[in-house]
């Protein structure tokens, strides 16, 4: 292609810096995606065993015209005899299928291996839903999502009609993810998980993580942690609240101070 004169034709030059941009953005968000396969490759223990089993944990590898599938965890369901492939369901809820040579038997999954070295069983675990706490203004659902997804598989809320019976496939159904007053400093949300393995695990390994700067407290949700941690967000307020009615006053005073009482009420009623 012939280099463009930026002052023969300005138009043809902006199109091309911009469709140059686009392509360098892209191209840094598939090498960004690719590390990060990588990384969470390099983290899970890979067993060399090829007995797979409905329910088993894995990871996809080695696939040429989906790469960005690579490194995705995902829990084997069943086995397809006429395709000869497995269907892998992945915490975002999406199945998809592949052959076994492009999967490897994962030793535990990250839920798993967090909970292990946690004292006590699933019967202590006294729900699957996390409260967060300390969130940045910035934080989204979507960044939620995206962090907690890694831990294990997110519940998901049933979208319901007007008869309030649920509609739709469970599939579509958005995620139990909530972000409480979005766009406030020291925000607070809930994660709901499908399993409680996966809230103790989160916990464990999320709780005094640094998102978008802040640092966040992740407890059960519900539980004694979580309910300081909301009535002292409730006292934070309701001083907040005090000090603006305070304010309110003073200058009502100050104004009341500088008008002369035999003004007052001439001009209207006092604000």
């Amino acid at each position: 292609m012939a280099p463009i004169d930026a002052s023969k034709d300005p138009e043809a030059y902006a199109k091309y810096n911009k469709e140059r941009a686009e392509k360098l953005k892209k191209q840094k968000e598939v090498d960004k995606q690719a590390e990060e396969r990588e990384a969470r490759l390099n983290k899970l223990k890979l067993t060399g065993s090829k007995d797979f089993k409905v329910g088993a944990q894995v990871v996809v590898v080695g696939l040429q015209k989906n790469p960005e599938k690579n490194g995705s965890l995902g829990t084997l369901q069943n086995y397809n005899v006429e395709k000869e492939r497995w269907a892998v369901e992945f915490h975002t809820g999406s199945t998809n299928n592949f052959k076994t040579e492009n999967l490897q038997l994962v030793e535990s999954s990250p839920a798993e291996a967090a909970a292990s070295t946690t004292e006590g069983d699933e019967g202590e675990i006294p729900t699957s839903k996390v409260y967060i706490t300390g969130l940045a203004a910035a934080t989204t659902v979507e960044d939620l999502i995206k962090l907690f997804s890694s831990i294990g598989m997110l519940d998901r809320e049933p979208v319901r009609n007007a008869k309030g019976k649920s509609k739709g496939y469970q599939d579509e159904w958005p995620f139990a993810v909530k972000l409480y007053k979005p766009g406030q400093e020291n925000g607070d949300g809930s994660v709901n998980f499908v399993d409680k393995v996966a809230a103790r695990a989160a916990i464990k390994t999320y709780n005094g993580h640094s998102l978008k700067g802040s640092v966040i407290t992740v407890q059960y949700a519900g539980g004694e942690g979580a309910k300081e941690a909301a009535e002292a967000k409730m006292r934070k307020r309701s001083r907040s609240r005090d000090r603006l009615a305070e304010l309110d006053r003073l200058k009502k005073k100050l104004k009341d101070e500088e008008r002369p009482k035999e003004l007052a009420g001439i001009f209207g009623p006092d604000i």
